[in-house]
């Protein structure tokens, strides 16, 4: 998620919270009779609340409240759903003679494959996606309890130079995830 995107949601979930929290202060404060609470209460017109339901315009305001909270709803889901994943990009060696285009995601699976395949690593995945504004292929390892870790970390970083040979010019981040399984316990 972008910066902004992450920005905008704390702002939409810290001015939800105040109303929210208003509203819970004043129910509760009505039900204990406090006098702040009593107060607020009595800014409200409560001719116009008493007597909404009974309006002709009762249902237009229903429907017209609900598509926009519904539309309001939506807009902020599709934002936070935004597609993360990486598509081709297009190299800076094409020349008007033709468009060179690489994908980061068969790089990835190049990668996690040669990973995959050293002694102490159990299991390697790949993900690519966009992270804060970033590019990232994600190789995740897992290895065994007694791998030598050094190696491992040797080859990753083989990896990171061999990833940025393929993908020239264009700014994609390698991360490595490595996790090692748990010891055998020894008898007890």
């Amino acid at each position: 998620m972008s910066h902004g995107k992450a920005a905008f949601d704390r702002l939409v979930t810290f001015l939800l919270a105040l109303v929210f929290a208003g509203l819970a202060f004043w129910a509760i404060g009505l039900h204990f009779e406090v006098a702040a609470a009593e107060r607020i209460g009595d800014y409200a017109n409560r001719d116009f609340w008493s007597g909404l339901t009974d309006r002709d315009s009762y249902t237009t305001i229903l429907v017209l409240a609900a598509v926009v909270l519904g539309l309001l709803g939506i807009f902020l889901v599709g934002m936070n759903i935004g597609r993360s994943k990486l598509g081709r990009m297009v190299s800076p060696a094409s020349s008007t003679a033709g468009t060179i285009r690489t994908s980061p995601t068969d790089i990835g699976s190049a990668v996690a494959q040669s990973l995959g395949a050293l002694d102490d690593v159990t299991s390697a995945s790949h993900r690519t996606t966009r992270d804060r504004g970033t590019d990232v292929v994600q190789v995740k390892l897992r290895l065994a309890a007694e791998a030598d870790v050094r190696r491992v970390l040797d080859a990753c970083d083989t990896a990171t130079e061999d990833m940025t040979a393929a993908l020239p010019g264009q700014d994609v981040r390698p991360r490595f995830l490595i996790e090692t399984d748990r010891p055998a316990r020894q008898g007890r």
